[in-house]
């Protein structure tokens, strides 16, 4: 089982990740890459929140005329002692220089050398489509490509990334065998999938063990790598072909299904010519043509000559599916037996995003663009799920006019004109990134000076700023006192001076508006202020004690900080989740509050809750288990660790391996070791120094020798 700091470094890893975002959301970039990068030296695999957040909080420093770093900063960050190292520096330059392309290779390169597999491929892919954006595109960074994905187990990739290689080199007879050898091992791995066999790269790399399906199983995880202009289905749309005799081939197969589903459809047997076509898109489920098209069309039919909805045991049936192909063609079938009903289109949508079907992906999208703006009364979450799709799809355009229509109906949220304003810089990034004459380095050039010119009109915060920001603030207030636009404001530019006394005046302002208006959201504001300032302050002391460690004054001072902490968080937490009973968030963060004080009885109610939340639900599961293995209810702790396995679609990831770890121990103390070995062999194959399991292999191997 993990030690208890060890998941308390996951959750500190988050805490900054959001600090980061806060810090971002105010203009203060500087401070919010370096929130970032402490972040990402807890979780270095951690895309969505770290590396993808840090992406795009870099995109909009740019924008806004941020500074490069400097050369002292660039000579500091050139080098590292480890791979970790090497990659967090990397970032961080990137991060202060965002269209600088050597700074990418070397994150890439630390990120393929600390085995960080998941900020490999993130950044590989963005690589991938920046290099094929150029006017004339660089054959070393292909092949640095087709060398980063090969060594993740990503061939499919690989074989792309050569691919475009010998197109533009074709003479180079290394390059061609290579693409002949790379394009054999995904054939033979096909056909090994078809016969059951296993053609896997390495021991343990259970994904790696369907290429031609891995970059649409991944799902967005919240939107994964579609930020910072780089979607995971923009990057692959060149891979998704691999051998084009494979996916030919492929549609071939369907087509046969796609033929007997016309052929039913017109003697109206529609049922029947439903489920072929969904027999068929299971084989080329991207076929919006010949497949998806049809079969809309079809849906029509069969409701406009009154054919029945679909069944409660139908929709029993098929409201879940173990993997985002699944799930898309559930919903398909639903919404084809009751074309009206817009949230089986949203639930199709959903899977077909994280899947990775693009074309699929963007019709339903704007069919139901279309509908919920013919609507007499269009519903936000459905503009909301929309912006995100889109922005998945790397489609920022689509995606800034669901933002504005959501706007139009809550013009009151300064989060969603904040996002307004990131997906408008993210628009103006990607249509200006790669659209002058010249090479791909000069194409990074040319955008360096746009940036600028566009700086010259811009100001950029600094202390003086902040100061400014603060009187203007204090003038607006009190002119209108009872303004919640200008509390809000007047608190968030005192935060962002970042001292004791500012921050304090904050809270006090935030919590005395909260006892005059009785509006909870001042409160929890002033809360979280709270627990950030206690939070800067517990890491300046840890700091102090490092240096010091014998030091008792410096210790008590840790312990003393700890314990703060732990009690307004868990008081914040408290109120926050009885105030929104609906915010399955709320429920977590308490949940997780509950856990670090053993109080396991009142966090697993919780953590099931959270579980509903498709974002926290791995999450909130493996807390579940820890809480019965600490609880001694062993056999239920495997139950929990084994279903959350099965949820989880990465079998590779750093959240794979823990839960894979968790269900070990859970055997171990169980009393089954040899389970516990088979689980703890796994680890060790895809990662020896994963904690203590060699040690846990030797320990139950001298065990079975000596009975």
């Amino acid at each position: 089982m993990p030690e208890p700091q060890n998941g308390q470094e996951f959750d500190e890893a988050e805490g900054l990740f959001e600090e980061a975002q806060e810090a971002a959301k105010i203009g203060d970039f500087d401070r919010a890459i370096d929130r970032y990068m402490e972040g990402l030296r807890l979780d270095p695999d951690a895309v969505h929140w770290g590396h993808v957040g840090l992406r795009e909080t870099a995109l909009l420093r740019h924008s806004k005329g941020g500074e490069k770093p400097s050369p002292e900063q660039v000579s500091e960050r050139q080098r590292g002692d480890t791979p970790l190292e090497q990659m967090l520096n990397a970032e961080y330059l990137l991060a202060k220089d965002p269209e600088h392309l050597p700074y990418a290779e070397r994150m890439l390169k630390a990120a393929v050398a600390g085995g960080f597999k998941d900020t490999a491929k993130w950044i590989a892919d963005l690589m991938f489509l920046a290099n094929n954006g150029a006017k004339r595109p660089s054959v070393p960074i292909y092949v640095l490509l087709k060398d980063s994905y090969k060594a993740i187990g990503r061939l499919d990739r690989a074989f792309g990334a050569c691919r475009r290689a010998v197109k533009l080199n074709p003479s180079d007879r290394g390059l061609v065998e290579e693409l002949r050898m790379l394009s054999a091992e995904l054939n033979a791995r096909k056909a090994g999938q078809e016969q059951g066999q296993d053609f896997g790269i390495g021991a343990g790399t259970d994904a790696n063990q369907q290429a031609g399906r891995q970059a649409r199983q991944e799902a967005v995880e919240s939107k994964g790598n579609r930020s910072s202009g780089v979607s995971d289905v923009d990057a692959t749309d060149e891979l998704k072909h691999l051998p084009e005799e494979v996916a030919a081939q492929q549609l071939a197969k369907a087509g046969v299904f796609f033929e007997k589903a016309r052929k039913a459809a017109a003697t109206k047997n529609y049922d029947y010519s439903v489920d072929m076509y969904l027999e068929g898109l299971r084989l080329a489920p991207d076929a919006l043509r010949e497949g998806h098209l049809p079969l809309g069309e079809l849906a029509l039919q069969r409701r406009d000559e009154g054919a029945k909805k679909p069944t409660m045991v139908e929709k029993m049936k098929r409201l879940r599916g173990k993997t985002p192909l699944e799930q898309m063609l559930n919903a398909e079938y639903l919404f084809t037996k009751d074309p009206d009903h817009l949230p089986y289109a949203e639930a199709m949508l959903k899977a077909a995003v994280a899947g990775g079907y693009k074309k699929t992906a963007g019709w339903i999208a704007n069919l139901i663009f279309q509908t919920n703006n013919a609507s007499r009364k269009p519903s936000v979450q459905t503009y909301l799920l929309l912006k995100d799709s889109y922005k998945a799809l790397g489609d920022y355009d689509k995606a800034v006019a669901a933002c504005q229509r959501v706007i139009r109906l809550k013009p009151a949220d300064a989060d969603l004109a904040e996002e307004y304003k990131n997906l408008t810089a993210e628009l103006t990034m990607a249509r200006g990134r790669y659209d002058g004459e010249g090479d791909f380095t000069q194409s990074i050039k040319d955008r360096e000076k746009q940036a600028e010119l566009y700086a010259q009109g811009r100001v950029v915060k600094t202390e003086d700023y902040r100061l400014s920001a603060v009187q203007a603030a204090r003038k607006a207030l009190a002119r209108e006192p009872d303004l919640e636009r200008n509390v809000i404001n007047m608190a968030d530019v005192l935060a962002d001076l970042g001292t004791d006394e500012a921050e304090n005046e904050a809270i006090e302002l935030l919590e005395k508006t909260h006892q005059k208006k009785g509006d909870f959201s001042y409160k929890h504001r002033a809360g979280s202020l709270r627990i950030k300032q206690l939070g800067r302050k517990l890491r300046e002391a840890k700091a102090a004690l490092s240096s010091k460690p014998d030091d008792p004054g410096a210790k008590a001072e840790v312990e003393r900080l700890s314990a703060k902490i732990n009690d307004v968080e868990l008081e914040h937490y408290r109120l926050a989740m009885e105030n929104y009973p609906t915010d399955l968030k709320a429920k977590y963060e308490y949940g997780v509050r509950l856990l670090r004080n053993e109080r396991y009885d009142e966090a697993i109610p919780l953590f099931q809750e959270a579980q509903k939340d498709p974002m926290r639900k791995i999450s909130a599961m493996d807390k579940i288990g820890y809480c019965f293995f600490k609880k001694g209810w062993y056999a239920d702790a495997v139950d929990v660790f084994t279903r959350a396995l099965e949820a989880r679609e990465i079998k590779d990831d750093a959240v794979a391996k823990e839960l894979r770890y968790n269900l070990a121990r859970s055997y171990e103390e169980q009393g089954d070791p040899q389970k516990a070995l088979e689980v703890y062999r796994k680890i060790a194959q895809q990662d020896f120094a994963y904690r203590d399991v060699s040690k846990r292999v030797d320990k139950l191997r001298n065990s079975e020798n000596t009975q």
